[in-house]
């Protein structure tokens, strides 16, 4: 395809008012609501149950930084850095123009510390609060931003139920749970009605690194910090998922594998073959089909800067591979995403490339 054609970005992120809970939480919970902290040095995230989270460090901060060729320093984040962009919706469609962007999926950024919360009824109102001011936010532009809302679990898994069918009825069709290794495992029978209500409603089910219940590493340097999330931490849920018996009793159910990249995708995907080939008589829970059956018919993977990953295409479903910047993440394209497409797509078929930048996302989410 033509660089000049539009892209769909299958993975970026919101940047959430620093009073969205405390405006949208009432009674008893407002004085408990997730806010912000500003420091000496960088500007906190405070989170009922877990340590102080750098919530500068998440997002587009030093944005213009980046913009204007200079060194990054995430851990001097402050909320007065941050892209106006990046948080209006209005304006943000002017950046998704600049980065040659049709339309974006767009996932939690701070929110995503929510799963870490120990208390299910926090997270069940700091969900609520959050999934209503995404539906806002997308009505700027339905055609342009697919909003993915927060599930509440942990919890009576009915919250769960009922919370995605409530913003499915507001035009949300993509939800996310805690990935990684959950406190309840994904073949925990707790999941059923979930998965069931999922695949009755048309219903796109993600897995995004950080949303975890399990407090991100804050201790970690940032190199080995990323790698954990991003990389181990969506090995550990793609694992999980596969292994659970999910997608064969539910075989309409759609995965998303979110910013994790895709070059790790096929070995991990051959060696659960390979210990199913050796040990299916007996693992459970058992699975008729080998991990790689699943995976090539339910499971999604997006990516931003990843041709090693594309080198391994022909192992994986080409149909099921999304581009995505990763906007407003200083990590992520923006806004050079023409220039890192035709870098890592430059010796890929253009049938190929449309598929992965565009088509797949545009058939998944209905655009």
């Amino acid at each position: 395809m033509a660089i000049s054609d539009k892209f769909i970005s299958a993975d970026s992120h919101v940047v959430e008012p620093l009073d969205l809970w405390t405006k949208r939480m009432t009674g008893a919970w407002r004085e408990r609501a997730p806010h912000f902290m500003e420091g000496k040095d960088a500007d906190y995230m405070i989170v009922e149950g877990i340590p102080p989270v750098q919530g500068a460090d998440l997002m587009a901060g030093m944005m213009e930084d980046k913009l204007k060729g200079r060194t990054l320093d995430r851990s001097k984040n402050h909320f007065k850095d941050v892209r106006p962009e990046s948080i209006d919706p209005k304006l943000r469609l002017g950046d998704q123009d600049l980065d040659n962007i049709r339309a974006e999926v767009l996932y939690p950024n701070y929110a995503l510390m929510l799963y870490g919360a120990p208390d299910p009824d926090y997270k069940r109102e700091c969900c609520r609060a959050y999934n209503d001011w995404l539906i806002e936010f997308c009505s700027v532009a339905p055609d342009r931003y697919v909003g993915v809302a927060m599930l509440p679990t942990s919890g009576p898994i009915q919250w769960a139920v009922k919370e995605a069918e409530r913003v499915r009825k507001a035009g949300i069709k993509s939800v996310i749970i805690p990935s990684c290794q959950p406190k309840i495992p994904y073949w925990d029978p707790y999941y059923q009605p979930l998965w069931a209500a999922l695949q009755d409603n048309d219903m796109i089910l993600s897995f995004h690194n950080a949303a975890t219940e399990e407090p991100v590493r804050q201790d970690l340097p940032l190199l080995p910090l990323v790698m954990d999330l991003k990389m181990v931490g969506q090995i550990r849920t793609l694992a999980g998922i596969l292994s659970s018996g999910v997608p064969g009793a539910y075989p309409r159910l759609k995965f998303v594998v979110v910013e994790g990249g895709i070059g790790w995708v096929a070995a991990a995907v051959r060696l659960l073959d390979h210990l199913w080939e050796d040990h299916r008589g007996w693992i459970e829970p058992h699975l008729d089909e080998p991990p790689s059956f699943y995976c090539k018919r339910q499971f999604y993977f997006t990516f931003e800067d990843d041709k090693a990953g594309l080198l391994t295409r022909s192992l994986l479903n080409v149909d099921h591979l999304m581009w995505g910047s990763d906007y407003p993440h200083t990590e992520g394209t923006f806004p050079r995403s023409r220039e890192q497409i035709a870098r890592d797509f430059v010796e890929l078929p253009e049938a190929e490339t449309r598929k992965i930048v565009l088509d797949n996302a545009a058939q998944l989410y209905g655009l």
